[in-house]
């Protein structure tokens, strides 16, 4: 289980930061449990703030029923009169409370409805249960229909020394040994995300110990994990294209963890085989933008990925937790071997007239034969010209080690 699943709140009590907002929250579950009839919420702000689990632990802590709706559930008036409208405006069984929750409202795709508006005021009108919103955006013009009918919350990011201390709670927790340095560090990248704060503690670990490296400069709006569940989870094709398109994810990156954790998903052979081949189709145009720098092309790049997300034809599962790319994490292991093999061909280059690559394929592992298990001879005289070459400590030591 993901850290931030692990760690989900189920009181109001849990959620960190923003503590006016959770108070207006908390009246409202007040208010629904005393049959007060409140006006729909409208929780808003940036990704990965607590809006979601918030309107969960509403339900939680107050012993109401939850019915979550994603884009792909609202986005035409047939489903929603037919399916959703007697659900809302009719009381449970012994009045039992639902809470309906409309996550992320704002991603509203391409092929939205018209008469979903309509629809989507109908319920609110009619309900009977109460209702919850939540976008990134409460400006978008696509929802602005809902602005008169609903009350605003506001989920503002989370300062960083808050998210600095939810890390080492959760550190201790898990018993783990990470430093406190790391964590800080983690907690300023997050930029008020608390769960990309967790996810980035996830892939330090999954990264191996502290390594800080393996994250980047954050400045996303959506972290990778997100962007995965959109691709990978819910079969959409406009939710997933737009987590990509909204994700300042490095793209390289999005296709390795995809490559990587399409098994972790799909589970029929046909599924597979097709969210593959969408995956080679987005890197080859990704490459084609490269190398052309003609980055029309990210278009249909993004096409591809996003066309992994209706290859499960709706059947996916969890097998197992995402798991880091290993081409990436081998990459970042075996980075300091990289830069000392480069630094020693740097020095080598001018004598051997020879490119850095030539002499890190073809010229280190025949030093390396020499240094190792060459002659004393041999071995003097690979020194004498190493050391006129000032090569550092560190270089011969690479140069003189096995492998």
């Amino acid at each position: 289980m993901l850290l931030y699943e692990k760690y989900t709140p189920f009181t109001l009590n849990g959620i960190i930061g923003n503590r006016l907002s959770i108070e207006k929250l908390r009246q409202f579950g007040m208010d629904v449990q005393a049959h007060k009839k409140p006006r729909p919420i409208f929780v808003y702000g940036p990704s990965g703030t607590g809006k979601t689990s918030a309107i969960r632990a509403i339900a939680y802590s107050n012993g109401f029923e939850i019915v979550e709706l994603t884009s792909s559930d609202y986005r035409d008036a047939d489903t929603l009169k037919k399916k959703l409208l007697p659900a809302v405006s009719s009381r449970g069984l012994f009045s039992a409370i639902t809470l309906f929750l409309f996550d992320e409202i704002d991603e509203l795709s391409a092929k939205f409805d018209k008469g979903a508006e309509s629809a989507i005021l109908q319920i609110l009108k009619e309900a009977k249960q109460p209702i919850a919103f939540t976008a990134n955006d409460y400006w978008d013009q696509r929802i602005s229909f809902l602005r008169n009918h609903t009350e605003k919350v506001e989920f503002k990011k989370v300062d960083t020394r808050e998210i600095t201390e939810y890390l080492k709670k959760i550190a201790k927790e898990e018993k783990n040994t990470i430093e406190e340095s790391v964590l800080k560090e983690i907690a300023a990248r997050s930029d008020g995300d608390v769960r990309g704060a967790l996810n980035d503690m996830e892939l330090v670990l999954l990264g191996g110990g502290n390594i800080i490296e393996n994250l980047g400069i954050r400045n996303k709006k959506m972290e990778i994990f997100r962007v995965l569940d959109k691709i990978l989870m819910i079969n959409d094709f406009f939710a997933a294209k737009n987590a990509v398109d909204n994700s300042d994810v490095d793209f390289s990156m999005l296709i390795n963890w995809v490559e990587e954790n399409i098994p972790n998903r799909y589970w029929i052979k046909h599924s597979v085989n097709k969210a593959y081949a969408e995956l080679t189709f987005a890197s080859k145009f990704f490459e084609m933008a490269k190398r052309s720098r003609y980055y029309g092309y990210m278009k249909y790049a993004t096409i591809g990925i996003a066309g992994v997300a209706i290859s499960s034809g709706g059947s996916t599962k969890y097998v197992a937790p995402y798991s880091f790319p290993s081409k990436v994490k081998y990459l970042s292991i075996t980075k300091e071997r990289r830069n000392l093999q480069s630094k020693i061909a740097g020095k080598l280059s001018p004598f051997l007239h020879a490119s850095k690559k030539d002499i890190i394929s073809s010229y280190l592992p025949m030093f390396k034969q020499v240094l190792t298990k060459g002659s004393e001879e041999e071995k003097k005289a690979a020194n004498v010209v190493f050391e006129m070459l000032e090569f550092e400590k560190e270089e011969m030591s690479y140069l003189k080690s096995a492998g």
